[in-house]
């Protein structure tokens, strides 16, 4: 009876905000409040396409989404993989510290746990639900209930949102409410070109460019549109035009 008290509760919650007009990080609102954390993301893959944010409920949740999008790994990534609920308490202690690179940059905004649940529709896995708190502190076993049933609410409400499209096309309202930036898309095809590489492994060079730099995936992208910045095939290095040149 619990489950399906939420289930309406979390029904009435993203009515109520799409009443009021709310922005298209309202689904996201919803898992933040039904949850009880300080704020949430969503990431989808369609398409054979890189993980791309959906949502966020507020600016950290949004930066904790673009860190995942550079740096391949979070609680977002880590239930996409797993395919099983990600739980880390204190991003300070040893076990926050399997995300190597993520840990830091998260604690340096004020983030000290994440926690991350897949999306899907029966065995068939596509995105994933991530929360962030602004203490330490394990999830309660109906927060942890309630993750997974939201979860599932963001599944549905995806595919409500996609089944609408052409075959092999994202419908537009899934391209208009991401808030993946889609010259990432194009600077990884003319790094695969640059490159001779996959369209996967210039992303994976992207990303790992961008760390190094210390820049978003985003900023590395439009200098890589813009032909401010290329990768050399030959000797597998980047280079980078000044604006003078």
């Amino acid at each position: 009876m619990k489950s399906t008290e939420r289930l309406i509760a979390i029904y009435d919650d993203m009515a109520r905000l799409e009443r009021q007009g709310a922005s298209s990080g309202s689904l996201c609102s919803v898992a933040k409040n039904i949850v009880q954390l300080t704020g949430a993301g969503i990431t989808v893959e369609v398409l054979n396409s890189p993980m791309m944010p959906l949502c966020s409920s507020n600016e950290v949740s949004r930066a904790l989404l673009d860190l995942e999008v550079t740096l391949g790994e979070g609680p977002c990534t880590a239930a996409l993989h797993s395919e099983i609920a990600v739980d880390q308490p204190d991003l300070s202690t040893p076990m926050g510290h399997e995300l190597m690179a993520y840990a830091p940059m998260a604690l340096a905004i004020g983030v000290q746990a994440v926690f991350g649940f897949p999306v899907r529709i029966g065995v068939v896995q596509f995105g994933a639900l991530g929360f962030y708190r602004d203490r330490p502190g394990a999830l309660s076993e109906s927060q942890r209930s309630d993750g997974y049933l939201m979860a599932s609410v963001v599944g549905r409400t995806v595919l409500a949102m996609q089944s609408g499209a052409d075959s092999g096309t994202l419908s537009v309202e899934l391209r208009n409410l991401t808030l993946f930036e889609f010259s990432v898309h194009q600077a990884s095809g003319i790094v695969a070109v640059q490159g001779a590489m996959s369209i996967k492994d210039a992303l994976i060079s992207l990303r790992m460019h961008a760390h190094a730099s210390e820049i978003s995936l985003a900023e590395l992208s439009a200098r890589v549109i813009a032909r401010r910045v290329r990768f050399d095939a030959k000797d597998r290095t980047w280079t980078e035009r000044t604006l003078e040149q």
